[in-house]
């Protein structure tokens, strides 16, 4: 209750600052407010809630399955589409946490279900997915919950990506980070535009964020995977292309940002910003994790920066490990990246806080 009237003493500072033709729905504003407050709980709940709703929801599928419901693909789709409608409405209806966590669980079983039983009955791949991803797309127009759109975003990314494998066009690849690096940079520097655009957009603006940085990770696993993505060894560098790009970019911002006039300084700081990307055009997956952390800080989204990090640390230890090098090359190498890092880091510290004391 204490926050609730926080909350209604700083809509009373920015209507009287803005003046009397401010206009806002005080009674929708506190009562969302309200419902975040009531529905809000430690990660452990969560976790448990979630945990929960999973098992429920497989024993009920294993009681079906012990009925005989594996025998009939029929029965698998139909189960698979209650499943998914049941999630999707209680979600509409609804707006509690063990709710939530119950019809998240029941959405994902359901398209299981749906897939299992469209592949016994011998549908073909594109069919299949393009269906569980316009299930996903019009979920995300129908409820706007939290996990639900998170889980809807990464269900059209796992299936473009189960496309590319299917028909292996493995190169494509580089087009899917190109593109979910571009819409990930769109989402970062349009977020206040975005959430200003209508109340769907808003809710929806969260979960699309941490979706497309998880989904850009699968892809920058899946592309470090040589067992998996059968990538042309000659090609390696196209995925960099956009990522150097956006990066040089995303600097020319934070430059702008801290006001950095001197030419010398800004010379200083890109041709540095130049050879640690251009020293990484063979390793596209620290370059995008490099571009994670970089979005995150500038806007100072928290989760984002502690995934980029710890991205950015797994990134490095593989591409370490996967160089046919020996040893000395391999120290060698990372050395140069450091020192590359620290002249940056240095630089941006002594010279620039100068600048503009200046």
């Amino acid at each position: 209750m204490e926050k609730l009237i926080n909350k209604k003493e700083i809509l009373d500072r920015v209507r009287f600052s803005e003046g009397e033709n401010f206009q806002y729905d005080e009674e929708a504003i506190l009562k969302e407010f309200k419902i975040q407050e009531d529905n809000n709980s430690s990660l452990a709940i969560k976790i448990l809630s979630i945990f929960g709703g999973i098992l429920a929801t497989i024993a009920f599928i294993a009681f079906l399955l012990i009925a005989g419901l594996y025998n009939s693909e029929i029965g698998l789709v139909l189960f698979g589409f209650i499943f998914i409608v049941s999630a999707i409405l209680l979600n509409k209806i609804y707006d509690k946490l063990i709710i939530d966590t119950f019809s998240v669980s029941s959405y994902v079983i359901g398209n299981i279900l749906l897939v299992f039983g469209l592949t016994e009955m011998n549908f073909d791949e594109n069919i299949i997915s393009g269906l569980i991803c316009l299930i996903a797309i019009s979920s995300l127009f129908i409820t706007q919950n939290y996990i639900l759109s998170f889980i809807a975003i990464l269900t059209v990314n796992c299936c473009f990506l189960y496309l590319i494998t299917f028909y292996h066009v493995y190169d494509i690849i580089h087009l899917y980070i190109g593109l979910s690096i571009l819409i990930l940079t769109y989402l970062f520097l349009n977020e206040a535009k975005l959430i200003a655009t209508n109340i769907k957009i808003s809710k929806l603006y969260a979960p699309c964020r941490i979706g497309f940085i998880i989904s850009l990770l699968i892809g920058l696993i899946a592309f470090d995977r040589e067992n998996l993505f059968f990538i042309s060894q000659n090609n390696i560098w196209l995925s960099s292309i956009t990522l150097i790009i956006v990066n040089i970019y995303l600097v020319y911002i934070i430059l702008k940002i801290i006001e950095v006039k001197t030419l010398t300084n800004k010379l200083v700081i890109y041709t540095l910003t130049s050879l640690i990307l251009i020293s990484l055009v063979l390793a596209p997956t620290i370059l995008g994790a490099i571009t994670i952390i970089l979005l995150s800080f500038l806007v100072q989204y928290k989760t984002g920066l502690a995934i980029g990090i710890i991205s950015f640390i797994y990134f490095i230890s593989q591409y370490y490990y996967d160089l046919n090098f020996t040893l000395l090359t391999k120290s060698i190498i990372l050395f140069s990246s450091g020192v590359l890092f620290l002249l940056l880091y240095i630089f941006t510290n002594k010279y620039l806080l100068s600048d503009e004391k200046v």
